[in-house]
């Protein structure tokens, strides 16, 4: 996937997971990016991803403006969510990202890892 970058921020591992439990089981909320093979996920199978992921912050990559990108665990076993403009997830993201653009204005000037955000 192209890197168009255009912004992110930390979303609580708690928050996501609540914000998933909002969609029916079998709504695709997200393709998921395992290894190198990309697949719709519904918010069931999204909801076990985000409880297996190791991090209580969640490094969430903002694409042109259009899209976003949920690191959930890097190499060597990644697992990321994209988030397309036609997913219900990417409103909820949009706001979040919004509130922490505010909360946080220098925050992409030292940009951190997953790992960081411990």
């Amino acid at each position: 996937m192209p890197n168009g970058r255009s912004g992110g921020f930390l979303i609580e591992k708690a928050d996501l997971k609540n914000l998933l439990k909002t969609f029916p089981n079998d709504t695709v909320v997200a393709k998921v990016i395992e290894g190198s093979a990309l697949r719709d996920a519904v918010a069931l199978e999204t909801l076990r991803f985000v409880d297996e992921c190791p991090y209580e912050h969640i490094a969430v990559e903002e694409q042109g403006h259009k899209a976003y990108i949920i690191h959930l665990r890097n190499a060597p076993e990644m697992i990321w969510l994209v988030v397309q403009s036609e997913a219900p997830l990417l409103l909820e993201l949009r706001q979040r990202h919004q509130k922490w653009a505010a909360e946080h204005p220098d925050w992409m000037l030292g940009r951190r890892s997953n790992t960081d955000a411990k």
